[in-house]
Formats: structure tokens, C-alpha cells, sequence
């Protein structure tokens, strides 16, 4: 990548960061408030009826942070074509960057939160040792899925803005199906395997080995992870490449 390039997307990335907190008194801060408030949320409501589940603060705050990070980026990726369309019509550059851009804002804000929930987390119960470093691979993993997903959202949705609306609705439903506030346990065991079509179950599950129960992650699992993610890049270059030369005329 040449400086010119370098430069736009940090260009960008800057511009993303302070767009979203503009006139915000805490800023990057919020994104260690979003997380706790669903946490205190979930601590109220579901801590009783998964007391089996030992702690629990811990096993919900391990999957969350990582979920909302999911959320926002893909959200953010599915318009960025259209949030984008003046800077796609007036400057010659790879379309590419512009998604990109966005996801590097996403995780920017993801570890500007993850690192002070660090300190949460052990106060919570996590265990300090050499497999916590696992976790650096699995946000990298992680960040090119979100991004694999975003990048053909936003692909798509330049030509049918349905995709962006459906997305939204397909997103909260996905909250619910995916193992955040509950374990896979209490699902009935003919019932597990749907669940385990969902991609975010093999994510949540390797986070949960590392940050949860402080061990080096499943190996089967981060297979799976790593075999879903590198189809879906796959997926995801082929799409841009065959809708890309139609942005500017659709947007």
C-alpha cells in the first residue's frame, strides 16, 4: 500500500471517529459505556435464571463486546458505498478503501473499549495467563469476517437498499439466536445443531475458551472459524469485483 493510500485511509478513519463522536463530552469512552449498560441490563434480568452459569457477568461480557462490534461494523459497512457516493463521484481512488475504512474505525472503537474491559474482566474473574494472548489472532480473524460480511452488504445494497433495511432486522434477530446471555447448553440437543449453523457460535465459542474459561482455544472450532471466514472473503471479492463498476451510475 503507497503513502497516497496510507494517508486517505487514515484520512478516513479520522473522519469516521470524529463524525461519530461529534459534540460528545465522553467520546471513545462510549464504547466501554455500550456494553457495560447491556451487561448491567442482562445482570438484572437473566442472572437468576442462568445462576448454573458461574460467572456469569464474565461469560456475558466476553460474548457482548465482541457482538456489538459485529453489529456495528457490518451496519457500518452496508451503507458505506452510500454514505460514501460524494467521494466515490470526485476522487479517483479504489472503492475498496472506503470499507476498509470503515472497518479499521470499528476496531479502533473495539479496542479503545476491549482494553479498559480488560480490567473489568478480571475484576469479574478472568484469568490472566499466556493463552489470553490467543485472543490478538482471533480479533484479527474476527475483523476480516465482519469485514468479509460488511463488504458484501454494502456491495449489494448500493443496487437494492432493501439489502440495508432487511440487514437491520436479520441483525437483532441474529442477537437472539446467538449465544450471548445464554449458554448453548439449555438448548435441546436436537436443537443444537441449527444453532451451530449460525458463524457467531464458533466465534463466541473460541472467545469464550480464551476469555471465560482462560484456556487455549478449540482447536476444531477455530477451524471451523477460520474456514468460514476465508470462504466468505472469497465470497465477498467476488461480489465487489462483479458490482463495482456500477456504484457510481447507482448512487
Amino acid at each position: 500500500m503507497d503513502k497516497a493510500k496510507g494517508y486517505l485511509i487514515y484520512f478516513l478513519v479520522y473522519k469516521n471517529i470524529q463524525l461519530k463522536y461529534k459534540h460528545s463530552i465522553l467520546g471513545l469512552l462510549w464504547s466501554f459505556l455500550h456494553p457495560l449498560f447491556y451487561l448491567l441490563i442482562f445482570n438484572f434480568v437473566f442472572s437468576q435464571a442462568f445462576s448454573q452459569i458461574h460467572h456469569y457477568s464474565l461469560f456475558v461480557i466476553s460474548g457482548l463486546i465482541f457482538w456489538i462490534y459485529f453489529s456495528a461494523s457490518t451496519n457500518q459497512l452496508s451503507q458505506t458505498f452510500i454514505r460514501n457516493a460524494h467521494l466515490l463521484k470526485s476522487l479517483n481512488v479504489k472503492k475498496l478503501l472506503y470499507p476498509l475504512s470503515e472497518q479499521l474505525t470499528e476496531l479502533v472503537n473495539f479496542l479503545a473499549g476491549f482494553i479498559l474491559f480488560l480490567f473489568l474482566m478480571y475484576y469479574l474473574g478472568l484469568d490472566i495467563n499466556w493463552n489470553l494472548l490467543f485472543i490478538v489472532p482471533i480479533i484479527i480473524l474476527f475483523s476480516v469476517f465482519c469485514f468479509s460480511l460488511g463488504l458484501i452488504l454494502g456491495s449489494l445494497n448500493v443496487f437494492f437498499r432493501d439489502v440495508g433495511i432487511l440487514w437491520n432486522t436479520l441483525n437483532a434477530a441474529l442477537f437472539y439466536l446467538s449465544p450471548i446471555a445464554y449458554s448453548i447448553d439449555i438448548i435441546p440437543l436436537e436443537y443444537r445443531f441449527y444453532f451451530k449453523l449460525n458463524p457467531l457460535f464458533h466465534f463466541f465459542y473460541v472467545i469464550r475458551n480464551i476469555l471465560y474459561e482462560g484456556i487455549a482455544p478449540s482447536l476444531h472450532y477455530t477451524l471451523y472459524c477460520v474456514i468460514i471466514t476465508l470462504v466468505l472473503f472469497m465470497l465477498a471479492l467476488f461480489v465487489y469485483r462483479k458490482t463495482k463498476n456500477g456504484f457510481i451510475s447507482n448512487l
